[in-house]
C-alpha cells in the first residue's frame, strides 16, 4: 500500500476513517477538558512546562480543532489519497510531541498517544511509513531527553537524572518497536486475508462461470427464481425462445412477462412440483414439458423445461400405430378362432344338403351346427366385451361375500379342491359385475390347472401394503409355461386345447378401468399366482364405501 497513491475507498474503510476521526476528536476534548481544570487548579500539575503554558495550551487547542475540521473537510473529496493520510500522521505526530512536551517530556504520562497514532494510521499508511515514523519520534524523544537534562528549569525542575530520562526513553524505545511489529504482523495477517479473499473471489467467479457453462450446455430451457417470481439465473437455452433479449434485460423481471404460460403452476407450485407437467405455450406454437423444483433453504425456485412438440407429434403417430396394430391384431385372432367353426357349419351344411343322409345322421349335423354356431357366439360377445367393455360402477363390496357367491357353484363343480379364503371386512371397492366376471375367469383357470392333482388347493388373500391393496389367488397346480406367462394377457392366445383366449384380456382391461392392476407369476414351490393391485387413494375411505354400499 505505501507504492500506491490512491487508495480504493470502500464502505468497510469509510467507517473506519468515520471512527477514527470521532476517536481523535474525542482525545481533543478530553484533553482540552483535563487543561481546564489544571489552569483551574482543580488537578496535581505534576511536571510541566513552565515556558508561556497558557499561550502554548490556547494555541495546541486551536491547531488541533483547526486540523481536525481541515481533515473532515478534506477527506469527503481526498478520501482515497495516500498522501492527505501521511499528511495527517505527520500533523498528529507533531500535536502529541507538543502535548508531551507541554506535560512533563519523557515523563509524560500521554507518551502513549504516540503508540496510538502509529498503530491506527498503520492499517492506511503501510509498515515502510509507520517505521520511518517511528524512527523520527525516537529521534524526537531523544532531543527532548537532552533538552530535559540541560535545561531541566523549563519544566520548574532543578535536577532531572540522567539514569531516569535513559530508563523512560528505553521503555519509549521499546514501546516505538512493538508498536512497529504489530504494525507488521497485522499488515501480513490482512495481505494473507485479502490475498485468501481474492483467491476465494476468482474461485467464485470461475464457478459461476462453470455454472453458467454447464446451465448453457443443457439441451433444455433452464430458469431460476426467487419466491417473488423475479429471474435471477437463465440459461442460454430459454434465452433463444426470447429473440431480442439478453441476461442482462432478463435478469430480476418476473418470468410471467417472458414465459406466461407457466402462470397457472406457479400459483399451485408445490403440488406441481410432485410431477412433471406439460403446457401448450400458443405463442410460441411450442409444447412444453417442464418440471418446477424448490431449491433448498426456501431460496427460491428452479423451472426446467423442453420443446417436445415434435415428440408430442411422434406419440399421437405412434399411438395411432398400435391402434392399428392391435385393430389387425384382433382381427386376425378373431378370424383365426372364427375360422374353425365356420368350417365346421360349412362342412354340415354341405353333407346336409345331400339326398341320401340318414335321419340319425341328419340330427347329429344339425346339433354340430348349433354347438358351433353357439362357439361363434360366445366368442363374438367376450370379444366385445373386451373391445368395448361397459362403463364400472364402483361400490364398496365385502369381499367374503363376493367371494363366497361366486365360488358356491364352483365348489359344487369341484368338491375335492380346498378353498382357503382370507380377507378383511373393509369394503373393496369395485364394480360388481366386473369383479364377479374377474373372479370367476381366475379362480376357473385355476381350478383346471389342478386337474388331476393331488392335495389341490386355492387360496384367496387379502393384504395392504404401502397404500395398495393386494388380492391374491393362488393354487398349487403345475404353473404356467415360461412363454406363456410373458403372453397369457394378450388376446386369443390359451394353453388350453378350448377356449378363446380372451379370458384373461378380458379380466385385465377390466380391473383397469376398476384402477386395479394384475399381475401373474409363478410361485417357486409350484402353482402360479394372480395379484389384483388396487391403489387404495382412489377410492373413498372404508366408512364412505359403505354409505355408496
Amino acid at each position: 500500500m505505501d507504492n500506491n497513491p490512491e487508495l480504493t475507498p470502500s464502505a468497510e474503510f469509510k467507517s473506519f476513517f468515520a471512527k477514527f476521526s470521532v476517536i481523535r476528536l474525542g482525545i481533543m476534548v478530553f484533553l482540552l477538558v483535563l487543561a481546564v481544570s489544571e489552569v483551574m487548579n482543580l488537578t496535581d500539575r505534576g511536571m510541566r512546562l513552565e515556558v508561556n503554558r497558557d499561550v502554548q495550551y490556547i494555541l495546541f487547542f486551536v491547531t488541533g480543532f483547526f486540523l481536525s475540521i481541515v481533515y473532515l473537510l478534506a477527506t469527503k473529496r481526498f478520501i482515497g489519497s495516500i498522501i492527505l493520510y501521511r499528511f495527517q500522521l505527520f500533523a498528529d505526530l507533531f500535536l502529541t510531541t507538543w502535548w508531551v512536551v507541554l506535560t512533563g517530556g519523557s515523563f509524560s504520562t500521554f507518551v502513549f498517544l504516540y503508540i496510538l497514532s502509529l498503530f491506527f494510521y498503520g492499517r492506511i499508511v503501510g509498515f515502510h511509513t509507520i517505521l520511518f515514523s517511528s524512527f523520527i519520534v525516537w529521534v524526537l524523544l531523544f532531543l527532548i531527553s537532552c533538552v530535559q537534562f540541560y535545561y531541566p528549569q523549563y519544566w520548574d525542575q532543578v535536577h532531572i537524572r540522567g539514569s531516569d530520562l535513559a530508563y523512560n526513553y528505553s521503555l519509549l524505545t521499546l514501546a516505538l518497536i512493538l508498536v512497529a511489529s504489530l504494525v507488521k504482523l497485522s499488515r501480513t495477517a490482512e495481505n494473507r486475508l485479502l490475498h485468501r479473499l481474492i483467491e476465494q473471489e476468482g474461485a467464485l467467479r470461475r464457478a459461476e462461470e462453470l455454472k453458467y457453462r454447464v446451465f448453457d450446455w443443457i439441451d433444455a430451457g433452464l430458469l431460476v427464481v426467487d419466491l417473488e417470481g423475479r429471474i435471477t439465473s437463465i440459461n442460454q437455452r430459454a434465452l433463444d425462445w426470447l429473440p431480442g433479449h439478453d441476461r442482462g434485460r432478463v435478469i430480476g423481471v418476473c418470468f410471467d412477462v417472458f414465459y406466461p404460460e407457466f402462470i397457472p403452476f406457479w400459483k399451485d407450485r408445490v403440488a406441481t412440483s410432485m410431477r412433471r407437467n406439460m403446457v401448450e405455450s400458443t405463442g410460441r406454437d411450442l409444447v412444453f414439458g417442464f418440471k418446477m423444483t424448490e431449491l433448498p433453504g426456501h431460496e427460491g425456485w428452479m423451472v426446467l423445461f423442453s420443446d417436445i412438440t415434435e415428440v408430442q407429434k411422434l406419440e399421437k403417430q405412434l399411438k395411432e400405430m398400435e391402434k392399428m396394430a392391435t385393430v389387425g391384431e384382433l382381427a386376425a385372432g378373431l378370424a383365426h378362432e372364427m375360422k374353425n367353426p365356420l368350417a365346421g357349419i360349412k362342412t354340415s351344411l354341405q353333407l346336409l344338403l345331400s339326398d341320401d343322409l340318414e335321419k340319425e345322421f341328419s340330427d347329429r349335423l344339425s346339433r354340430v351346427i348349433l354347438r358351433d354356431i353357439d362357439r361363434l357366439d360366445f366368442l363374438l360377445k367376450d370379444f366385445l366385451i373386451f373391445a368395448k367393455p361397459q362403463a364400472p360402477s364402483p361400490q364398496g363390496l365385502c369381499l367374503a361375500d363376493e367371494i363366497d357367491h361366486v365360488l358356491m357353484p364352483l365348489r359344487l363343480q369341484y368338491p375335492h379342491v380346498r378353498m382357503r379364503i382370507e380377507v378383511g371386512e373393509q369394503p373393496y371397492y369395485f364394480d360388481r359385475n366386473q369383479f364377479h366376471q374377474i373372479l370367476l375367469n381366475l379362480v376357473v383357470n385355476a381350478l383346471q390347472a389342478l386337474e388331476g392333482r393331488e392335495d389341490p388347493e386355492i387360496s384367496i388373500l387379502e393384504t395392504s401394503r404401502d397404500g395398495k391393496r393386494m388380492l391374491t389367488i393362488a393354487d398349487n397346480g403345475p404353473g404356467l409355461a415360461f412363454e406363456m406367462v410373458e403372453k397369457c394377457f394378450d388376446p386369443f392366445v390359451s394353453s388350453k386345447p378350448v377356449g378363446s383366449g380372451l379370458g384373461l384380456a378380458i379380466a385385465r382391461r377390466l380391473a383397469a378401468q376398476n384402477a386395479t392392476y394384475i399381475d401373474l407369476r409363478n410361485i417357486s414351490t409350484g402353482g402360479t399366482r394372480v395379484d389384483l393391485i388396487q391403489d387404495a387413494s382412489f377410492f373413498p375411505t372404508a366408512t364412505d364405501s359403505q354409505d355408496t354400499t
